[in-house]
């Protein structure tokens, strides 16, 4: 669903978008209990240019008593009943007719206006022009056509669009006939199959389309004019992940057509409408310029949606509490598909660096919240597409899949989406078909993994002739909680394998020769922490995988922030990686230096050490993995070594026909060398490559001199930069310690208007989880104050988890007499 880049150090998070006010719709699905709804019939005349619409819905149902449905920001103009006028009464989003008991077509005809806002039938501006692009996850397609905004109520739809005949239409089905009539033309299309209104889609522009034709489904990209060029990629990916999910699941691509819309104004990243995704440009187009890194991410944001073309729109949540179970199964489902298209990328990974580690890190705090939780409101909604929905549901099920053995869990997957196609679901009527399939307590696990916020530490001890490990909550507070999890333990003692089913607080297991060598959690399968008690000497002597000693560091890390491990000790672990020779931990060590740099330069000389090291062993390395890292290790050399940056800022002149994963480092050495706002400000202008602008983005926050970073966040309030831009400047900046005071001062500043600009989303409550921790260093007391006078409850979850962290920060730095109070003057 949708992304942004915002987690601290870099990592691909992926968001989803709701609208409207706080409406209590769980008590419309109990009102509505007898309501079915058999198909919505659309007419919209669209004034492209004047950017609204008039509408003409015919809703065949059945109801028991009057029919309650939603409409935000719609005129009301007429209402029938089986051709008949009859009373109605809006209230808030709630808009409820009088019809009593009856079966047949209410008609309702309505006005309503393309939005400036990023959710409903929205304005998507490019240079040169604009399209008008729905975005309806979870609650907004109230905002297009009244409706019940409901998952659990599915129904068919048919669309027809009379707009101006200078634009092209497209919708979840092919076009059926397209009449011209002079300046306007009418586009008619098909009945849908039955799906849930959130995934209905209409775009109305001028596009460039490059198409093929594979196993009877047309696989279109769409894009705005002049970028039809990025399209061979994705439209590659997106044959590959159908292929691979029809082998998968057992069943084919519903729909005669899969459109791929590069839309060039984008609140999030990429959503799953039926036949019809749309991305952000940056996560779906790819020319010979794009960096492997860039093409790796499109290919996973592809295949997590293409993934949903089964896992959500086949088979739907029966409400937004089940929606994790939707993202983090994309989220898993998505790296299987690029891992068999490209095994040499080592995606798995990729995913337990990112997936599971932002999942682990969101979720060690006390204001954190199980998988399942229970939603009301579309505040509520928002605020749960976030790392423990996306990154621990999709870790947990790839724990499950190691538990119940990936056949198995393949069979019941296919089971459960055969068994409800074309209808709704819970997490329960999965788990029920994999505990089927596999004959294992999937149902047992799963209901604890799901239901409890946090996760386990195991700690290890030697007590004789045997391993003691026990098991608590972890939090990054250092408070002891205790709690148990049945844990999928799996180790490896003096080489040998083994596995237990750890239900208890405590487990004993016979050693009777002695430990010579241990290692648990193997390959990070597991969502728990490991911490050895006097035993590290015999972890080093196990054979360790890439993946465990990438889970030795990152335990390591964060028992450093909680304060079991000491600071002088994390850092010498930290040797023990300078000359680190595989991508995984060598990405993981660099990941939390550039993260505590951010809050301390006290790791600038260890970073520098670091990075330079590793350039070195990366120099001459020519496979694809090997190029991301070089990339961003320079990208971070270039931030805390000056020297660095001006020999790499020397070769600024060559840009052009340099590597594609080396530009954002130069870009950054030459900020931080040269000073040279205008070179890069008028870069970002003139480029028309979303990658492009992305990289300029991060270089005018990127300076030494802090009012130049003032400067470029001014770009974004006065209008400047691109509203999807906003994210990618703020996070940034956030990284860089020069801009760290004007970014708060700018926080402060633009806060109601950066409220307004994400309206009817959650982004702004995302940006503070990350931002918080690391603005708010030396001025907890200033930031508690701020946001206990500026409650906005569609931030409230992001707030709290980001003073939290702050907290933690802070103790952290006076545990180690790390902090530093930095005043700037911002002139």
């Amino acid at each position: 669903m949708f992304l942004f880049q915002l987690r601290l150090p870099l990592r691909v998070q992926r968001i989803s978008q709701v609208g409207g006010e706080a409406t209590l719709l769980r008590g419309i699905w109990t009102r509505l209990a007898a309501l079915q709804i058999e198909s919505y019939d659309l007419f919209l005349d669209v004034d492209f240019r004047k950017l609204r619409f008039d509408g003409n819905v015919r809703i065949k149902l059945e109801s028991e008593n009057d029919v309650t449905l939603n409409s935000v920001e719609l005129e009301i103009l007429e209402v029938a009943v089986n051709g008949r006028p009859v009373d109605y009464k809006i209230e808030g989003e709630d808009f409820t007719v009088r019809t009593g008991k009856f079966t047949g077509e209410l008609g309702v005809k309505y006005r309503g206006s393309i939005s400036d806002k990023l959710v409903g039938l929205y304005k998507a501006a490019y240079d040169g022009g604009y399209m008008a692009s729905t975005q309806f996850e979870a609650v907004s397609a109230r905002r297009l056509l009244p409706c019940l905004d409901h998952p659990a109520y599915k129904a068919d739809f048919k669309l027809t669009v009379k707009t101006d005949s200078d634009t092209s239409v497209i919708s979840n089905m092919p076009p059926t006939s397209v009449r011209v009539d002079g300046p306007k033309k009418t586009v008619e299309f098909p009945n849908t199959p039955r799906m849930s209104t959130y995934l209905l889609y209409l775009g109305i522009g001028k596009f460039e389309e490059v198409k093929d034709r594979f196993n009877g489904v047309d696989y279109i990209v769409a894009t705005v004019p002049g970028k039809s060029s990025g399209s061979k990629f994705p439209l590659d990916i997106a044959k590959d992940s159908v292929k691979f999910f029809e082998s998968y699941f057992g069943s084919k691509y519903n729909l005669p057509k899969l459109h791929l819309i590069a839309v060039p104004e984008f609140a999030g990243g990429a959503m799953e409408n039926w036949g019809a995704i749309t991305f952000r440009e940056i996560v779906l187009l790819v020319d010979k310029d794009s960096s492997i890194r860039i093409k790796k991410q499109v290919a996973e944001v592809i295949a997590h949606e293409v993934s949903h073309q089964w896992f959500g729109d086949l088979v739907t949540m029966k409400w937004w509490d089940d929606l994790w179970l939707n993202e983090s199964f994309a989220t898993f489902m998505a790296y299987k598909a690029t891992n068999s298209m490209f095994p040499q990328w080592t995606v798995w990974q990729d995913f337990v660096r990112g997936e599971t580690a932002g999942a682990l890190d969101r979720d060690s705090l006390v204001n954190t919240h199980p998988i399942e939780v229970k939603v009301n409101s579309p505040s509520e909604i928002e605020e749960i597409f976030d790392d423990i929905s996306y990154g621990k549901g999709a870790s947990i099920i790839r724990m499950l899949e190691a538990y119940a053995g990936e056949d198995h869990f393949m069979r019941g997957v296919r089971s459960y989406l055969e068994k409800y196609k074309f209808s709704n679901a819970a997490g329960e009527d999965l788990w029920n078909q994999i505990e089927h399939a596999s004959k294992t307590r999937v149902k047992a696990i799963m209901n604890e993994w799901i239901r409890k916020p946090g996760y386990p530490i195991v700690n290890v001890k030697l007590d004789g002739k045997k391993l003691v490990i026990r098991q608590e909550r972890f939090l990054l507070n250092g408070s002891s909680e205790q709690s148990t999890w049945p844990i999928p333990v799996t180790m490896k003692i003096n080489g040998r394998e083994q596995k237990l089913l750890m239900e208890r607080s405590e487990e004993s297991i016979p050693v009777p020769d002695g430990v010579d060598s241990l290692k648990l959690n193997l390959e990070e399968t597991g969502f728990y922490r490991v911490h050895y008690d006097g035993l590290y000497d015999r972890v080093w002597r196990s054979n360790m995988s890439p993946v465990d000693r990438y889970g030795i560091v990152s335990d390591a890390h964060a028992f450093m922030i909680q304060g079991k491990m000491d600071f002088v000790q994390y850092l010498s672990l930290l040797d023990r990686y300078m000359n680190e020779q595989e991508y995984l931990p060598a990405f993981e060590v660099s990941d939390q230096l550039s993260s505590l740099y951010a809050i301390t330069r006290r790791v600038e000389e260890t970073s520098r050490r670091f990075h330079r090291t590793q350039l070195k062993i990366l120099e001459n390395r020519k496979d694809e993995n090997s190029i991301v890292l070089r990339g961003s290790m320079a990208s971070r050399l270039a931030l805390v070594d000056i020297q660095y940056a001006k020999e790499l800022a020397a070769k600024f002149s060559e840009y052009e026909s340099s590597e594609p994963d080396m530009k954002q480092a130069m870009i950054v050495a030459h900020a931080r060398a040269s000073g040279d706002f205008e070179t890069l400000f008028d870069n970002y202008k003139n480029r028309p490559s979303e990658e492009e602008k992305s990289r300029f983005l991060v270089g005018l926050t990127s300076f030494s001199k802090p009012s130049f970073n003032a400067r470029a966040l001014e770009l974004a309030s006065s209008g400047e930069i691109k509203k999807q831009h906003i994210g990618t400047l703020l996070g940034s900046a956030t990284r860089n310690p020069d801009a760290r005071n004007v970014t708060w001062n700018w926080i402060t500043y633009n806060f109601e208007w950066l409220r307004g600009v994400y309206e009817g989303t959650g982004v702004v409550s995302r940006y503070l989880t990350y931002m918080l921790p690391i603005l708010g260093i030396d001025r907890t007391e200033e930031v508690t104050k701020f946001f206990a006078q500026h409650k906005a409850p569609e931030t409230t979850k992001g707030v709290e988890a980001g003073l939290e962290k702050l907290r933690i920060n802070q103790a952290f730095l006076k545990r180690t007499g790390s902090s530093e109070k930095q005043i700037v003057e911002v002139k």
